[in-house]
């Protein structure tokens, strides 16, 4: 089994919610991916959102909000599409330096293959899994969501900002 959540540890509330110096962003040389890593550091400086990742015999692999979570999320909008439209043929690509992962999803009648395949000297155990659709789906859906309503109280700001409202759009 593959699994990916993103949740705060404590309740929202009980989050100190600073004053964060936003940076002017450049439309034409930042895009969404500038945001989402701002925000991925808010979540990390908060020391209470939890990333975790599990799965191809490693329950609980070694990702953060910091550096990792932004590299999926960046991803996520253009999985989501092809989801949308039934199309569970991409590759999730974990490739912040330490983790140096992919996962190859394939599209099946009735499940999906995913293939994990290492970039370092990490070894999934197995390499390939099924999942079913409806699966795949939630853990995608779920993460966009938890992603979108921990950002809503966090940094409202950002998450309304154009460039990111672009990239996320799906």
């Amino acid at each position: 089994m593959f699994n990916m959540e993103l949740k705060a540890i404590v309740p929202l509330d009980a989050i100190k919610k600073d004053i964060y110096d936003f940076k002017d962003y450049d439309d034409e040389l930042d895009d969404g991916r500038s945001i989402i890593k701002d925000i991925c550091e808010i979540f990390a400086d908060t020391g209470k959102i939890l990333f975790s990742v599990s799965g191809f015999g490693d329950e609980n692999w070694a990702v953060d909000c910091s550096f990792d979570l932004p590299v999926i999320i960046e991803q996520l909008p253009e999985i989501i599409r092809k989801i949308n439209n039934n199309d569970y043929n991409f590759v999730l690509d974990f490739y912040e330096q330490g983790i140096e992962r992919e996962i190859e999803f394939i599209d099946g009648v009735q499940f999906v293959k995913l293939i994990c395949k290492s970039r370092n000297d990490w070894s999934p155990q197995p390499s390939e899994i099924e999942m079913s659709k409806k699966d795949i789906c939630t853990i995608f859906m779920r993460l966009y969501e938890s992603f979108l309503s921990l950002s809503e109280v966090l940094c409202r700001d950002l998450i309304n900002h154009h460039l990111f409202r672009e990239w996320m759009n799906i």
